[in-house]
């Protein structure tokens, strides 16, 4: 059941609250007990939510790369020829530069990712989950630290060739802060009326997608297609703490059926 605009009141007092103030003063870790793959955070004020329904989903939002599409995007390679230690922010490191240096920078960062783009292929379990997702009318959006034309070329290429409904808001990195932050989340959740624990987001970097989700206050899932070992290796994540997902997968479509056994749709 979808939250119509008109009931967006309610969200008003969190979204005035800094981002860190959302996630440190808003939210704790539900004192149940949790199994392996799946672990609740409720909202700590629940009278700043309309729904009684804790397990309601309003809307999944996705990553792009490695999470929509098979990880074709050389992260090693990219760090390396923009002179960035992989324990280190790229975007953060390559905005910090001299301006010619910067510049450079951004110029391989678009070179690889517009080659990536258009070699993409949607991952294994993509186009079930988003029918599934379509059949129950739940919205989907997407972030990406990606560029806005690369979000072009994988709805032109890969998206729309499979009658699959527009991801909109989609964000690129042009939307700043970026993940890990939870701004972008949080912008969509206002788009949709909807309180942020009402919502899922979908990625494969456990210190991006997931560090963003849960400090938005929303749920989150871990599609395991690689992407935390190269993190793991550059010291960022271990899939604890915050990086820690409530539910973990190895492809999108295994989601269906955690969707209906813990949520009502």
């Amino acid at each position: 059941m979808l939250l119509c605009s008109s009931r967006r009141s309610p969200l008003r007092p969190f979204l005035a609250l800094k981002p860190f103030e959302r996630w440190f003063g808003l939210r704790h870790q539900s004192s149940e007990s949790r199994s392996h793959h799946h672990t609740v955070f409720v909202p700590r004020s629940a009278s700043l939510y309309t729904s009684s329904m804790p397990n309601q989903l309003v809307g999944i939002v996705f990553d792009m790369d490695g999470t929509l599409t098979r990880p074709n995007l050389d992260f090693k390679a990219m760090y390396q020829r923009c002179g960035v230690c992989t324990s280190k922010d790229l975007i953060l490191e390559i905005e910090a530069m001299p301006a010619e240096e910067r510049r450079r920078a951004w110029e391989i960062v678009d070179e690889m990712e517009e080659h990536a783009a258009q070699t993409a292929e949607l991952m294994d379990g993509v186009v079930p989950l988003a029918q599934f997702l379509s059949s129950k009318s739940i919205p989907m959006a997407l972030i990406t630290r990606n560029s806005k034309a690369s979000i072009a070329t994988f709805h032109e290429r890969l998206w729309r060739p499979n009658n699959l409904p527009e991801l909109k808001p989609a964000l690129c990195r042009a939307f700043k802060p970026t993940k890990p932050a939870p701004d972008a989340l949080l912008h969509i959740a206002e788009q949709w009326g909807a309180p942020p624990h009402h919502l899922l987001m979908v990625g494969d970097s456990p210190s991006n997608d997931v560090v963003s989700g849960r400090r938005a206050g929303a749920m989150t899932a871990l599609v395991d297609t690689g992407r935390r070992h190269f993190e793991s290796v550059g010291g960022k994540t271990n899939l604890v703490g915050e990086s820690q997902p409530d539910f973990h997968v190895c492809q999108p479509d295994e989601l269906i059926s955690l969707l209906q056994t813990h949520f009502h749709i």
